[in-house]
């Protein structure tokens, strides 16, 4: 991620306006019910202090590869093959499969986050309220199903 320097003036509103919008306790919630859908508890970078903050929850998604198992499990072969990746052009390229695979499981495009809203920790909010819709989703399919 490129740094951008402080923001002033307009720029700085509209960050302070899109982390007024994080909310930490919708992110653990969205990350708990990801936990439970992939089976196993998600890796946090911070020495074992739990989530603290939303550079926390961007973190453990960051790479994209949980995303990409998580719409695997939901839609099988939704991403042909999920980088395990140092490389940003990799990293950047999972959250782009894991996006197109959403579509494909039927969120609309308004639900979808930006790779850069994840990648460089711009509109965290947007993560967690696409994290919500698929859930949603999952829930509507499962009770057509049924």
């Amino acid at each position: 991620m490129a740094y951008h320097g402080p923001s002033y003036g307009l720029s700085r509103e509209c960050q302070m306006k899109s982390q007024a919008k994080f909310s930490l306790e919708r992110a653990k919630e969205a990350l708990s019910w990801v936990e439970a859908v992939l089976g196993r508890k998600l890796e946090i970078v911070n020495n074992g202090h739990g989530m603290r903050d939303q550079l926390d929850f961007a973190y453990m998604l960051k790479d994209g590869v949980v995303l990409c198992e998580l719409i695997n499990l939901l839609c099988p072969n939704a991403v042909k093959k999920v980088n395990h990746p140092t490389a940003p052009f990799k990293q950047r390229e999972n959250l782009e499969l894991f996006l197109k695979g959403c579509e494909t499981y039927g969120l609309k495009s308004q639900d979808l986050f930006q790779v850069n809203d994840l990648y460089e920790h711009k509109n965290l909010y947007m993560v967690v309220d696409c994290i919500f819709a698929l859930g949603g989703m999952v829930g509507r399919i499962q009770f057509i199903i049924v």
